[in-house]
């Protein structure tokens, strides 16, 4: 307990540099012909861990993963059995995240809310 100082540490997230591109090496740990070399696109970094573990929230469990600085190709992705990381600057954006940002779009150009007519409730006419 010494080195923390009586903190504990709940949750480790990493999250890679903008405009990089990361995917997950699911069924194998990252070795030597277990990842794509593309001319002029060699990985940035390689880590692996030290055993399978749950990565992106525990939506599924991961040996390690590999950044590059272009996407790589679906085939490169399928022949390797790689997984993007969902927040890799080539992937659609979560629904969720969609439509929340939608609806603040859309309560931004409602105007003011002063200029309604106030009919009577559907329950009093």
């Amino acid at each position: 307990m010494d080195k923390n100082q009586g903190y504990s540490i709940l949750k480790a997230v990493q999250t890679e540099a903008p405009g990089l591109y990361k995917y997950y090496s699911t069924q194998r740990p990252v070795d030597i012909g277990t990842f794509p070399k593309p001319p002029h696109n060699a990985p940035d970094e390689i880590v692996n861990y030290d055993q399978r573990i749950p990565v992106e929230g525990g939506a599924f469990l991961a040996w390690g993963h590999l950044t590059y600085t272009r996407p790589l190709t679906e085939r490169q992705t399928a022949d390797y059995e790689l997984r993007p990381a969902p927040d890799n600057p080539d992937r659609p954006r979560p629904i969720a995240q969609q439509m929340k940002e939608a609806a603040k779009l859309a309560g931004a150009d409602r105007g003011d809310p002063v200029h309604k007519k106030k009919a009577p409730a559907r329950e009093e006419r």
